[in-house]
């Protein structure tokens, strides 16, 4: 191989400029060497908690949702949302993960407590609907 008499030929590492290093994360190979802590491990969990309670909640929030978007309504497709949703803040079973009861308990509230709010709440809105 024949060398241009442009380049220069430096065989003393010494003088030759340190190798630039590279911002961000280090090679792949690195990172599987290093003993790296995640976030999720060292700080505590912030938030509305756990995925299961985040769920949970989701779940709460949606059946009360359609309690009230549907309460007087006349669609089909609404009064089954409504049926639905009344079945499952009545029902008093626990067998299911996602039982009105067992959301109630994750979350901490009392369901016979939440069931009377939401009572007293539709039949304030049923009568805020009724023409004067």
């Amino acid at each position: 191989m024949a060398c241009s008499a442009t380049e220069p030929i430096d065989p003393d590492p010494a003088t030759q400029p340190p190798p630039r290093r590279r911002r961000g994360r280090p090679p792949i190979h690195l990172s599987l060497s290093l003993n790296l802590v995640m976030p999720s491990q060292f700080f505590p969990e912030r938030g509305d908690g756990p995925g299961e309670r985040r769920l949970m909640r989701a779940v709460l929030k949606d059946a009360l949702a359609v309690l009230f978007k549907y309460d007087a309504t006349q669609d089909r497709r609404g009064q089954r949302l409504l049926a639905e949703a009344q079945h499952w803040l009545e029902s008093d079973d626990a067998d299911w993960p996602f039982s009105f009861v067992n959301v109630c308990d994750a979350l901490g509230l009392e369901p016979s407590c939440v069931r009377e709010r939401v009572a007293r709440c539709r039949a304030a809105q049923r009568t805020q609907r009724r023409p004067r």
